[in-house]
């Protein structure tokens, strides 16, 4: 389901390059700062480009797909991840790590890293890693990750390889970074949304969950 898949892709950008040896994703899934930047995600199955705007603890990225436009919103300190239907004026919100579950299980992802050497990387002095990743689940990573210094990760690009032994080969980077005052309205919920909270569904149900889901959400955006 595409729109699964979306969240799924955005936290794997956002975890792939951030997990450290010994380290909980969840604890390196913030930068320190607070930016906005466009964005880029590619793989296999094609690249959305978008906008982020960050703060710590939170994360927005909007962007395009062949359905219209879609964002995803991260709210670590409520355990949540929404995806938003601007169009439509709809959200269905799961849990982080439900969410993370979906990308291959990254939020239980160990990490060896050595640095490689300092680039400029979006007009940002940044610190290469070459990474390797392994999840209890059977979803690997092998690439590399680029840091300012500031800790955003300004891209990162490598082979993925899913708990069904797929290798995929993903890319992500930041374009156009300013570190400063993010609008704090782009990080929460929008009011005058409807939709659905699945944060307590396990991870294993929650794509049938939104499937079953769908056929409400776009016939109430149709009624509004």
């Amino acid at each position: 389901m595409k729109v699964l898949r979306a969240i799924a892709a955005t936290v794997l950008a956002v975890w792939a390059g951030q997990v450290w040896a010994g380290e909980s994703a969840i604890d390196l899934l913030d930068a320190p700062v607070t930016y906005s930047a466009h964005f880029y995600v590619a793989s296999d199955k094609g690249t959305y480009r978008g906008s982020v705007w960050h703060s710590p603890g939170r994360e927005r990225r909007d962007f395009a797909t062949a359905g219209g436009g879609q964002a995803v919103l991260l709210m670590r300190d409520q355990d949540a991840a929404y995806l938003l239907k601007p169009s439509g004026k709809w959200y269905v919100g799961v849990g982080l790590h439900a969410a993370a579950a979906l990308a291959g299980g990254i939020d239980g992802m160990t990490v060896d890293r050595k640095k490689v050497g300092d680039e400029t990387v979006a007009g940002l002095r940044a610190t290469r890693f070459h990474v390797q990743a392994a999840s209890a689940r059977g979803g690997r990573f092998d690439g590399d990750a680029w840091f300012s210094r500031d800790g955003i990760l300004v891209k990162a690009a490598g082979v993925l390889v899913g708990p069904d032994g797929r290798p995929e080969r993903v890319e992500t980077g930041l374009t156009d970074v300013v570190v400063g005052k993010v609008d704090p309205h782009m990080l929460t919920l929008p009011a005058g949304y409807f939709g659905m909270d699945l944060r307590q569904v396990p991870a294993d149900k929650i794509e049938q969950a939104v499937a079953n889901l769908m056929p409400l959400l776009a016939g109430g955006a149709a009624h509004q």
